[in-house]
């Protein structure tokens, strides 16, 4: 598994603890901030090779 993957199954994973109730949302957010760092830079990156604007990661979305 790359390094991407394992960070989004962390995120994964806060969230759905988020929603059971068993963390707070300030916990989850401290979870998901490096998927969310690894989210936005891959972001960038295909952004720039293919002239489009970088899609931004909303932790508020993402909750839901």
């Amino acid at each position: 598994m790359t390094n991407t993957d394992e960070l989004r199954m962390q995120a994964e994973q806060a969230r759905a603890e988020y929603r059971r109730g068993m963390i707070t949302r300030e916990e989850a957010k401290k979870r998901i901030d490096p998927f969310k760092v690894a989210f936005e830079a891959k972001s960038k990156e295909l952004a720039k090779k293919y002239g489009i604007r970088a899609q931004k990661f909303s932790l508020t979305a993402y909750l839901r």
